[in-house]
């Protein structure tokens, strides 16, 4: 399962992706926050939809930076995850937090599980260049 979730990871750019994790964690975030509302729920959707699509590309810059500079080492591949992984806990939380978000951890476990999933497969399987 690792093996083909790695060959659609590299099947897209990482636009694409945080597209798609834009549209999927903005839309699970307004799901679970609707019963407060429609405009809380509009608005938790937009913050964690423009979270997810900025995060995707920043935690994957950081990760690769990372491994960039320690030569791709297996140390250097779990100090990307901690790096990334830290930043991409950080930001959601800081957002729902200020806009006082009802259902905080139910709006971003999702992300936080499928995020995790994703920077272990990209810090684990990125390549050093040729």
């Amino acid at each position: 399962m690792i093996k083909g979730y790695q060959r659609l990871l590299n099947a897209f750019s990482p636009w694409q992706i945080a597209l798609l994790a834009a549209v999927g964690y903005g839309c699970w975030a307004g799901w679970v926050n609707s019963e407060y509302g429609n405009t809380i729920a509009l608005k938790t959707g937009l913050i964690q939809g423009t979270y997810a699509f900025i995060s995707t590309a920043i935690v994957t810059l950081i990760a690769k930076k990372v491994l960039t500079l320690f030569s791709y080492s297996r140390g250097s591949r779990w100090l990307a995850l901690l790096a990334s992984w830290s930043v991409m806990l950080a930001i959601p939380i800081s957002l729902h937090t200020w806009q006082h978000t009802p259902d905080l951890l139910q709006a971003i476990i999702p992300g936080a599980i499928i995020g995790t999933l994703y920077l272990w497969t990209y810090c684990h399987s990125c390549q050093a260049p040729q």
